[in-house]
């Protein structure tokens, strides 16, 4: 039995499909797309961070924070994005009770879970939207695809500007994890996803299909 797993962003949608043996991705999907994708299959899970697109998958088993059994450190976990909590869900499945886990997408989130408990987190503007901010509102700086640029200084625009990107980046997450290494006086695994997320790498452990994996998990199908 195959099922589909469809992760609905706020900017496109990545789908993988699981044939009960092996989780193969399809691909990055645009939202215009979702009806005819799922069309294809009779078995699909999802998480869906866009309710405007939600009646495109109505046929899917769309899950919602109450189906995620992972303890909050707060109230209000209903209204958690699900894409958050199941990407959390995950990382407590397959790596550690206790990590930084970053998801690089439209935006860039890091979470903290404390020996499996979801202590709270921070959301801040997205690689690419920070390249996409900065072309808008600079006439003279053109749109730069992402790419991974280590330079000791920019010596002209793109390295200027992708340099600059990953040193912010790479030190906003070194200070947040040394931050939290204090606080809690633990050691915290790193755990990245996301369709960005390659970008971060070297920072810890990349998963780019965590996500699908947790929606598998919960349904004990892997």
């Amino acid at each position: 039995m195959k099922w589909l797993t469809i992760d609905v962003g706020n900017t496109s949608v990545d789908a993988c499909v699981f044939d009960g043996r092996e989780l193969v991705y399809l691909g990055k999907f645009s939202h215009q797309e979702l009806g005819e994708l799922t069309k294809r299959y009779e078995n699909i899970l999802a998480s869906c961070v866009k309710p405007s697109v939600q009646d495109q998958i109505a046929k899917a088993f769309l899950f919602k924070p109450e189906d995620v059994p992972i303890k909050t450190a707060f109230e209000g976990k209903e209204k958690v994005g699900i894409d958050r909590l199941l990407n959390l869900y995950g990382a407590l499945e397959f790596y550690a009770d206790t990590c930084l886990l970053v998801s690089a997408g439209t935006a860039l989130v890091a979470d903290v879970l404390v020996d499996g408990v979801f202590e709270g987190g921070f959301i801040t503007l997205g690689l690419g939207a920070r390249l996409r901010c900065l072309h808008e509102r600079a006439e003279l700086i053109p749109l730069f695809s992402l790419e991974s640029v280590d330079v000791p200084l920019g010596r002209d625009t793109k390295s200027a500007l992708l340099g600059g990107l990953k040193k912010e980046v790479f030190y906003y997450l070194e200070g947040l994890l040394r931050e939290l290494r204090e606080s809690y006086q633990r050691d915290f695994k790193v755990i990245l996803t996301g369709g960005d997320g390659w970008f971060l790498k070297d920072f810890g452990i990349y998963d780019p299909l965590l996500i699908h994996r947790a929606m598998l998990r919960l349904k004990r199908l892997l």
